[in-house]
């Protein structure tokens, strides 16, 4: 059976009187723009930098689950696989001039096979680089009192497999499988 198409007519405006009603329409008032949210009380957030949710939400888009801890400095978290039933201790730090870890924050992660995220601000850019801490110690200088410190512009080629997305998935590859 044929469906039947029927077209609905117009209304018809007869008069002069019914087009001014039409068009006195009030205009929609301007929108103000919105105020930035300000926070109650910032003196009990340890993650005021971000640099642990900047590194979660990385993982987070690579593929992994993201647990965060905020400490007094940087932050750890724990990556995750989907399933929930691998997990990765991860040291969160934020560096300028190279990537600078104290050296009993990378021994708590050795037996964890843990991985040392730095988020290194140079030349405006922000590059993220995450580096197992076996991997990382290797390589590092033991500067002392001053903990560990990898220089960024001696080691760049050999850093390269460990920055970005690209050096997320690599490191994280065995949770990512």
């Amino acid at each position: 059976m044929a469906k039947t198409k029927t077209k609905t007519k117009r209304p018809v405006i007869d008069d002069e009187d019914d087009l001014d009603v039409i068009d006195e329409t009030p205009a929609a008032a301007p929108v103000a723009p919105a105020e930035r949210a300000k926070r109650a009380d910032a003196a009990m957030i340890l993650d005021m930098d971000g640099i642990g949710a900047e590194v979660a939400a990385a993982l987070v888009v690579n593929g992994l689950r993201a647990y965060l801890s905020v400490v007094n400095k940087g932050a750890n978290l724990v990556a995750a696989n989907r399933a929930n039933t691998a997990f990765v201790p991860v040291k969160a730090e934020e560096c300028f001039d190279g990537l600078d870890v104290r050296r009993d924050e990378a021994r708590a992660l050795v037996e964890g096979h843990g991985v040392l995220a730095f988020l290194l601000e140079a030349d405006g850019a922000r590059t993220a680089y995450y580096i197992p801490v076996s991997e990382y110690m290797e390589m590092a200088e033991d500067r002392g009192e001053s903990g560990l410190r990898l220089d960024v512009t001696a080691h760049a080629k050999w850093l390269e497999k460990f920055a970005g997305h690209p050096g997320a998935k690599r490191t994280f590859a065995r949770l990512l499988a």
